[in-house]
C-alpha cells in the first residue's frame, strides 16, 4: 500500500485519479482497519469537489457503486452511503450541465446498488432519503428521462421507512 499511497499523493491529478479504483477495492476487501483507505478516499472527495476534478469524482462514484453491495455493512452505512449522499447533495452546485449530468447518471447507478443493501432506519432517514431527494431535483433539471426511475426509488425507500416505523411502533405496543 505504500506505493499506492505515494501515487495517490502525486501532484498529477491524472495519476491520483488512476489510484481511486484500487482504494475502493481495498475498502471492499479489507478485513481489518480501513482507516487509512477511508482517509485517502475522503481526501479524493474533498479534492474532487474543491478543485472541480470531474474525472476523479466520476471514478469515485463508479468505484463506490461497484463495491457498495460487496462491502461489510458497517463500511456501507458508516462510510459509503454517507459519502454518496454528500456527493448527491453537492451535485446541484455544479454549474456545468454536462458535468452535472455525468455525476447525476452515476449517482442513479449508485443508488440502485445501494437499494440492494441492508439499510438501518437511521441510514435511510439521514443519508438515503436526503440523497435521493437531491438526486430527484438534479434529474428533473439535467436527466429528465430518468425522473420516473428516481421517483420510484424514492417511493420505495419511503415505503420501507414507513413500514419499519410502523413495525417498530407495533412492537412497542405490547
Amino acid at each position: 500500500m505504500p506505493i499506492l499511497t505515494r501515487l495517490a499523493n502525486d501532484p498529477d491529478v491524472f495519476v491520483q485519479t488512476s489510484t481511486v479504483a484500487s482504494f475502493t477495492v481495498l475498502l471492499q476487501r479489507s478485513s481489518g482497519s480501513v482507516g487509512s483507505v477511508r482517509e485517502q478516499l475522503d481526501k479524493f472527495i474533498s479534492e474532487a469537489v474543491s478543485a472541480d476534478v470531474h474525472a476523479m469524482m466520476c471514478e469515485l462514484i463508479e468505484g463506490f457503486t461497484v463495491v457498495l453491495p460487496l462491502c461489510n455493512p458497517d463500511i456501507q452505512k458508516d462510510f459509503l452511503i454517507p459519502r454518496l449522499a454528500t456527493i448527491g447533495v453537492s451535485n446541484s452546485a455544479i454549474s456545468n450541465k454536462t458535468k452535472r449530468r455525468d455525476i447525476t447518471e452515476r449517482l442513479i447507478a449508485a443508488y440502485k446498488a445501494m437499494l440492494c443493501c441492508y439499510m438501518t432506519p437511521d441510514t435511510i432517514e439521514h443519508y438515503i432519503l436526503p440523497g435521493l431527494q437531491a438526486l430527484l431535483v438534479d434529474v428533473q433539471e439535467v436527466v429528465p428521462e430518468q425522473f420516473t426511475t428516481v421517483n420510484t426509488m424514492l417511493k420505495e425507500v419511503t415505503s420501507k421507512t414507513n413500514t419499519v416505523i410502523k413495525d417498530h411502533r407495533s412492537a412497542n405496543v405490547f
